[in-house]
């Protein structure tokens, strides 16, 4: 066979790999991992066809965090750039590479670091390896009884890794918080090959919070190969209510009165009335007795009296906030069938000169509104904006806006793609939200943060400059 660009710097390094390092070159191999689920990239190849050679050299896969630091190391004396790369489920472009970098590009794959190494009932924590898959990790916990309480929509294809990289949120945050809010302590492996972890305390006031400086730097800063992370009981009791509110306006109010008296439902989804009418199941909207406006599910857990206590003051507040009371088999349907809309979306992806892709800000409850009318209004010309609220908190709460659009006489789709996404988010930054909620920054938002945080990014490049001078991890990203 034949060796590509990729195949032929792979041998120029190979020789001098650490040992015991599992590597491949395999032009397949190198594809499958030069791209994750950014839909940017699938329009791309949907229309102009895959790239004539993998934007990859080499993958790896390290099994512990001793090898990750010797493949630090051997990247510094080969000048190897390094991608970590957990399930490739993300949709910003995080794990990929600039066509621009000239070094050898190298991707740590983890994903045999996939235990769960021990855990500890008293003080209800579980140290778990990075590469874990997240339904892998959910099973592990409730065959013990226990749950992390972390369900994003990519549950089944994402990994704890990618979660702490990217500072992700699950379905039930309102109760038990984004995956920031779940980790004790981290281990990482930086650029040196320096294998450290950050404190282990409920609180510590040590100096700066090495733990939430280091989540959300998409392996740009060091390797996560492990964290200590926050485990609860499995849930007594469930309770699902359904609600209807006139307008979203209406319905944004009603969750932000439930916040601030203090309840946490484990899940609260807002859908407006355009993604009400679109994407839930018109036949259990009418079985609930659903008038019409914005659907809200709200779903509480844990203790059999904590939670009729919790769902018994929702209902108590409801009238009193203009939200009426509907059948609760929408509540039930959404549970049942909360996964579904992750896998349905290819069926539109599949077409030509479609557009599909989703976005989540997050504001204060000043600026919610506003913020949810100015995307609504952008004209994306032969498409629809839907939009659901569906993480919630004291001061705010995030927007999650799915784009359904065609090209139109557009010959350049990925331009037109480029187009949409830069005109919500202008008008998402301009009534004052932030540009991402739980999915990242990736190539997809590379701008975006550099507008949003120009001068913490400044002082962040600082921070990169410490911990990785060279340059090697990750290179491209958050702003490098």
């Amino acid at each position: 066979m034949t060796m590509n660009a990729g195949n032929q710097r792979f041998e120029k390094i190979r020789h001098s790999l650490p040992d015991g390092i599992v590597a491949s070159s395999d032009s397949h191999v190198l594809r499958a991992y030069s791209q994750d689920l950014w839909p940017r990239k699938m329009i791309e190849i949907r229309e102009q066809g895959p790239d004539p050679e993998p934007a990859m050299d080499l993958v790896l896969w390290p099994e512990n965090a001793a090898q990750i630091s010797d493949v630090a190391r051997w990247a510094v004396r080969m000048d190897c750039a390094l991608y970590p790369y957990g399930a490739g489920s993300g949709v910003c472009g995080a794990t990929t590479a600039d066509a621009g970098e000239p070094r050898p590009r190298v991707v740590v794959d983890l994903k045999r670091m996939n235990c769960v190494r021990s855990i500890d009932r008293k003080s209800m924590t579980a140290w778990v390896e990075a590469g874990i898959i997240g339904e892998n990790l959910e099973r592990h916990l409730n065959q013990e009884g226990l749950t992390l309480g972390h369900f994003p929509s990519s549950l089944y294809c994402s990994s704890l890794g990618g979660w702490l990289a990217t500072r992700s949120a699950g379905q039930l945050s309102t109760k038990y918080g984004k995956i920031e809010d779940m980790v004790l302590s981290l281990e990482c492996v930086f650029a040196d090959g320096t294998v450290a972890e950050t404190a282990r305390a409920p609180r510590s006031a040590m100096g700066a919070d090495w733990t939430q400086l280091l989540l959300g730097t998409e392996g740009t800063l060091c390797f996560f190969s492990a964290a200590c992370v926050l485990v609860h009981p499995l849930p007594e009791k469930r309770v699902g209510l359904s609600f209807e509110t006139p307008d979203i306006r209406t319905a944004m109010e009603f969750a932000r009165m439930a916040l601030q008296a203090g309840l946490r439902p484990a899940a609260l989804r807002i859908y407006d009335p355009l993604e009400t009418s679109l994407t839930l199941s018109r036949a259990v909207l009418k079985e609930s007795g659903f008038g019409g406006g914005a659907a809200i599910v709200a779903q509480f857990e844990g203790g059999a009296a904590v939670t009729d206590a919790g769902a018994g003051e929702l209902l108590r507040m409801a009238p009193l906030a203009g939200a009426r009371r509907i059948g609760d088999q929408l509540a039930q349907h959404w549970w049942e069938h909360r996964y579904d809309i992750s896998y349905k979306q290819q069926l539109i992806m599949s077409h030509g000169r479609m557009i599909l892709d989703t976005f989540e800000v997050a504001a204060t409850w000043d600026k919610l509104q506003a913020v949810y009318e100015a995307v609504k209004n952008v004209n994306i010309g032969f498409g629809i904006v839907l939009a659901h609220l569906s993480h919630f908190y004291h001061a705010g709460a995030n927007i999650y806006f799915s784009i359904v659009a065609h090209a139109g006489l557009t010959p350049d789709v990925p331009a037109r793609y480029d187009s949409i996404w830069s005109d919500v988010m202008r008008a998402a930054e301009g009534a004052g939200a932030t540009l991402s909620h739980h999915h990242g920054v990736g190539r997809l938002r590379r701008e975006w943060i550099m507008r949003e945080r120009a001068d913490w990014m400044k002082i962040f490049l600082k921070v990169k400059n410490g911990f990785d001078p060279e340059n090697h991890l990750n290179p491209g990203k958050m702003g490098g």
